[in-house]
């Protein structure tokens, strides 16, 4: 860590082996495919990425619901607020409170940029952003991303050993963070108790904590008891668009 401090943005050998070190660690040289092949060809890999991907996350089944939401989930009152315009403060907070080294974009911008340059751009931000709440901008110019793949384990095999990300422009990072902060303020009324996952002053290592008090208890009782785990693979990603906006 010091040598790199000391050296690391000079362009000495140091530096170019540190950069060969990470580019042959980033590489995908093969990938194993669920029938037992190996290939290596960059087009078969890029169509393995792609279709993989595009089941998981580009088909709808169309989903017909047999229940009434409305019977089942009680309504959250005031929520209104979420929905309301946005305001000069809020954007200017959500300035201060997004991260400077943030991965930039196709547009190349990241979060140091906007902090300093925000007195200069931030009429036209405002601008941008009401006209965003009034649904009158077309964001298809702006809607493009950088997407990334990151190895879940430190020897990737298999597709699904990489987690795809998005790198956004900064103009839709700010309205999302916009977003997201409004929602932290009603999150923990309308979500279940039970619900740890991605939840600001809880963690997911509570779920783990319950499950072995748990497991503990059924042993120290005695009895036979049948313990049933149910693991929805890949949940998040194969959520119906058309569901989210009913709830």
């Amino acid at each position: 860590m010091f040598r790199w401090a000391v050296q690391g943005e000079e362009n000495t050998k140091y530096f170019q082996a540190c950069a060969m070190e990470r580019l042959k660690r980033n590489a995908i040289t093969n990938l194993l495919m669920s029938d037992g092949r190996l290939i290596e060809n960059h087009d078969e890999k890029v169509a393995a990425f792609y279709d993989c991907f595009k089941r998981r996350m580009g088909v709808s089944n169309q989903l017909e619901f047999d229940f009434e939401l409305s019977k089942l989930i009680q309504k959250c009152q005031g929520l209104e607020e979420l929905s309301v315009p946005f305001t000069k403060e809020e954007i200017d907070n959500v300035i201060k409170i997004i991260p400077a080294d943030c991965a930039p974009g196709p547009d190349g911008f990241d979060g140091i940029f906007l902090k300093v340059c925000w007195e200069i751009i931030k009429e036209d931000f405002y601008a941008l952003c009401e006209d965003f709440w009034n649904g009158t901008i077309n964001l298809q110019c702006l809607n493009t991303s950088f997407i990334t793949l990151i190895p879940k384990k430190l020897t990737p095999e298999t597709v699904n050993d990489y987690r795809p990300i998005s790198l956004l422009n900064c103009v839709l990072k700010v309205m999302t963070k916009i977003l997201c902060e409004r929602l932290q303020r009603w999150i923990l009324k309308v979500l279940h108790h039970n619900q740890y996952g991605f939840i600001k002053t809880r963690t997911i290592q509570d779920c783990l904590g319950w499950a072995f008090e748990y497991l503990h208890q059924c042993k120290q009782s005695g009895r036979e008891i049948v313990i049933l785990k149910l693991d929805f693979e890949k949940a998040s990603d194969t959520m119906e668009h058309s569901f989210i906006l009913k709830m």
